[in-house]
């Protein structure tokens, strides 16, 4: 049985609530949901982590994992979980706000070193302390740090709605503000859950996010590092 990703359809992905929902199957450490608003790593960012309780047990969740299902990979069992039986889960609000800005202020990086070098973002990883994006640049000598962390901090400012939609991939391809290569993405996906900011920035994408940039601290980038030709890879911190 496939597990409902109840993440998908809420934004902002701040202050989750907690949320009841039968176990589906269980086995040594995991924990299979009927439907689950765990965030599951990918996309560059880090899973949920938080707990599962119920009349029968209670256990932590140190990790989740979208396979065919979503597993819940769990930790401090006490008691036996039931399949059939129902659980409240709360996810860590502390660790899924940290990450929600981390990722906006991910997606703000990408457009604004895109729109002012024209560069491309060809990996991240979201951290819960820093985070490192690396930028694929024509001439990656024109970057300057300072003035890449001016206009981050400038959009965080200026309080930008973040807002989440789904549209169609011939939308999104036609679109100057998507950033990403649609030609690149899954085929087989016509509808995108998308995530944009403003005027500045639209991207397909399953992360949660802030509702607005100015929820993000201030950025602080710490390190830019030569990862090849063309390349570089720009390290930040959030300033909370």
């Amino acid at each position: 049985m496939m597990t409902k990703m109840l993440h998908l359809e809420q934004h902002p992905g701040t202050n989750p609530e907690s949320f009841v929902s039968k176990i589906t199957a269980y086995r040594e450490s995991i924990i299979e949901l009927e439907s689950t608003a765990y965030y599951p790593m990918g996309g560059g960012q880090p899973a949920d982590i938080g707990s599962i309780i119920s009349d029968d047990f209670q256990c932590k969740v140190v990790d989740v994992r979208k396979k065919d299902t979503v597993q819940h990979h769990i930790s401090e069992l006490i008691g036996t979980p039931v399949v059939g039986g129902l659980v409240r889960c709360s996810i860590d609000p502390d660790w899924r706000n940290t990450l929600s800005a981390m990722h906006t202020a991910q997606h703000l990086v990408s457009a604004l070193a895109n729109e002012e070098w024209g560069a491309n973002t060809v990996g991240n990883q979201i951290g819960f302390d820093r985070t490192r994006i690396d930028l694929q640049f024509d001439n990656r000598d024109l970057f300057d740090l300072e003035h890449m962390q001016d206009l981050v901090n400038d959009a965080i400012t200026q309080n930008i709605p973040v807002k989440m939609d789904f549209r169609a991939s011939s939308e999104l391809i036609s679109n100057p503000l998507v950033r990403v290569n649609m030609e690149r993405m899954p085929p087989d996906i016509e509808v995108w859950r998308t995530i944009s900011i403003g005027d500045l920035d639209v991207c397909p994408c399953a992360g949660t996010h802030v509702s607005s940039t100015g929820e993000i601290p201030h950025v602080e980038i710490t390190r830019v590092k030569s990862k090849g030709a063309g390349r570089l890879r720009v390290e930040y911190i959030l300033n909370k």
